[in-house]
């Protein structure tokens, strides 16, 4: 894409301005991730009645073995929660990511184009392509777990002692600051990969040919993926951390209102999960189509 900085910092503007206008006219492109949202309010819900008879034999013996008999009394179980549910949704948004990610891919491209989306339609494609999907995001897992270990590798074993005497940063502090360095990295790799789905499900490629077709297309449209993933990062990044303060308040203040502080997570990761998918979408397709408002 040619054009000088401020001129693509712009177009990102008018790729949300196109993502926008395609969830004002369909809404039902939030389904995907409201199923995932769906689903991890049950999952919630089951591990709220941990203590509970119904489930105590089933949850109650990890949490004894793992956290202590404590968190399965009041108020430490809802201390507890945002733990728990860290850990079990992790499987949870594995499974169901890629299939909802190409779903909603599936149904942008239908607006864009000025179809009619429907969600059992294009969850049908994505049902079909679930599993190099889901091969893809393994292999995306697996690639941030390799950039996470070589840095914690770096910070454990690389870091000479008296290096930190003259930095004045020790190694455990180093160790933090280079599982934020792996963030970033991660970061800057993302627009490689941001494009294998859509070119797995509009353009019906195979796994390591749309591997391979999305890493060329990232790289001629690195600057304005780098934007359209950064911003809704950077928001949803600032709303962890003041989630986390607050349920820090909370949990000592009101425990109950935890599952308040958590839902307001639930909505936010929806809405900024849309975001970057529809976003992404768009800008793939004003690269192949030249699409216009």
């Amino acid at each position: 894409m040619k054009g000088n900085l401020i001129d693509k910092l712009f177009f990102c503007g008018d790729v949300w301005k196109i993502s926008f206008k395609s969830m004002w006219q369909c809404p039902a492109i939030f389904l995907p991730f409201a199923i995932i949202t769906l689903c991890e309010i049950i999952l919630l819900i089951i591990l709220l009645l941990s203590p509970h008879p119904i489930m105590e034999p089933l949850l109650g013996p990890p949490i004894r073995r793992f956290f202590g008999e404590m968190f399965l009394h009041y108020p430490y179980n809802f201390s507890l929660l945002p733990t728990l549910f860290e850990y079990a949704s992790l499987p949870l948004s594995l499974l169901l990511m890629p299939l909802m990610c190409a779903a909603t891919v599936g149904m942008t491209a239908f607006v864009v184009n000025g179809e009619k989306a429907k969600l059992k339609k294009n969850l049908g494609l994505a049902v079909k392509k679930y599993v190099p999907s889901l091969f893809l995001w393994i292999i995306v897992l697996f690639i941030y777990i390799c950039i996470f270990m070589l840095l914690k590798f770096l910070a454990v074993q690389c870091y000479p002692p008296a290096l930190a005497k003259i930095l004045h940063i020790p190694s455990w502090r180093m160790f933090t600051i280079c599982q934020y360095l792996s963030l970033f990295v991660c970061l800057l790799v993302e627009p490689f990969l941001a494009y294998a789905i859509p070119v797995m499900i509009l353009e019906k490629k195979k796994l390591f040919s749309a591997i391979k077709e999305g890493i060329i297309v990232g790289w001629s449209l690195y600057l304005p993926t780098i934007v359209l993933i950064l911003v809704p990062a950077l928001f949803g990044a600032c709303m962890v951390l003041i989630k986390q303060k607050m349920l820090s308040f909370f949990i000592n203040f009101l425990p109950e209102s935890v599952l308040g502080v958590m839902a307001g997570g639930f909505i936010l990761t929806l809405f900024i999960g849309v975001l970057m998918t529809t976003s992404l979408t768009v800008l793939f397709l004003i690269k192949r189509q030249g699409i216009n408002e």
